[in-house]
């Protein structure tokens, strides 16, 4: 197949109707222009002009390369742009994987602020486990995740995104309901609802852990899954949970959320990102993320740390 080039040289002796003015248009030789076309009827195996000492015409085959040739060039330069604006990360697919809890409000923030940035770049988003996110970054299932309170993995790194105060979840007709703040000891004095350890290790410990400092020990009503949504388990107005701040976002009637006493440990949100040469989406991801959290307050100070999960900005 003859390269696109010879094409280019065809198309503007066609145009200017001339070897000479082609070839200054050109800025090669007329000589050399010559031989091109030659070269690129040879190539066809057809003859694409008609030469006279006075005038270029183009033969049938020369009009149908003409007609088409123009729509030709500008579907290759789309290709060869598409192929730089893949490079750049500015076109192509974020495979992207989060908690449950992130689902709710971080997340669709963050996608939003990519799409807006990066109108072309499409994400693919899955839900899992908290303990499974870093693993899917490692081996290179997901491209980036979204998780609180994530364990630290050898080979993936870090990055806070979100910290939010915590605060009691618990039903309108419970006794500490109408409280506007609750200090760990009278949370303490009730059933504390928490998924199982294994369902996401790092919250797990750092749930116990808030009590611990205080010198508490919570009494603890473990559920099977992760994350309920419902919140039935806090029904029976004696159940309480402990939950980030966003979780007290339009709740139902029946379910209030009282913030805890000043100097409660927050809830930290971060990025899972590989720890070595991510992708140009991934870096255009992360920066659109950092730039929304700031924008909304999610972080204090207005910058980010990466590494351990307790980072602070």
């Amino acid at each position: 197949m003859p390269e696109a080039r010879l094409l280019r040289y065809f198309l503007a002796v066609a145009e200017e109707g001339s070897f000479t003015r082609a070839a200054a248009r050109l800025h090669i030789a007329q000589p050399a222009l010559s031989t091109q076309i030659r070269r690129l009827e040879s190539r066809l195996g057809v003859l694409l002009l008609h030469r006279t000492t006075r005038v270029v015409r183009l033969t049938e085959a020369g009009q149908a390369v003409y007609q088409r040739g123009a729509g030709a060039l500008a579907a290759l330069e789309d290709v060869w742009e598409a192929a730089r604006r893949a490079g750049r990360g500015e076109l192509g697919r974020l495979r992207l994987v989060y908690s449950t809890s992130t689902g709710y409000g971080t997340v669709p923030s963050l996608v939003e602020a990519l799409r807006v940035r990066l109108p072309d770049v499409q994400v693919a988003a899955e839900v899992l486990r908290t303990p499974d996110i870093a693993h899917a970054v490692l081996d290179g299932r997901a491209d980036a995740g979204i998780a609180r309170s994530p364990e630290v993995v050898a080979g993936v790194r870090l990055l806070l995104v979100r910290t939010e105060p915590r605060g009691v979840l618990l039903a309108a007709a419970h006794p500490l309901a109408g409280r506007r703040e609750l200090a760990l000891a009278e949370v303490a004095a009730f059933p504390l609802v928490l998924h199982e350890r294994q369902a996401n290790p790092g919250h797990y410990d750092e749930v116990l852990a808030v009590f611990r400092g205080a010198g508490l020990v919570p009494r603890l009503t473990e559920r099977p899954m992760a994350f309920d949504p419902t919140q039935s388990v806090l029904r029976d107005a004696r159940t309480v949970g402990l939950v980030a701040a966003s979780s007290g976002d339009q709740l139902p009637g029946w379910l209030r959320w009282v913030p805890l006493a000043p100097g409660t440990r927050p809830l930290a949100t971060h990025l899972v990102l590989p720890e070595t040469s991510p992708s140009p989406i991934v870096t255009h991801f992360t920066n659109a993320a950092l730039d929304a959290a700031r924008e909304a307050g999610w972080l204090a100070g207005g910058s980010a740390a990466s590494g351990r999960p307790d980072a602070g900005p």
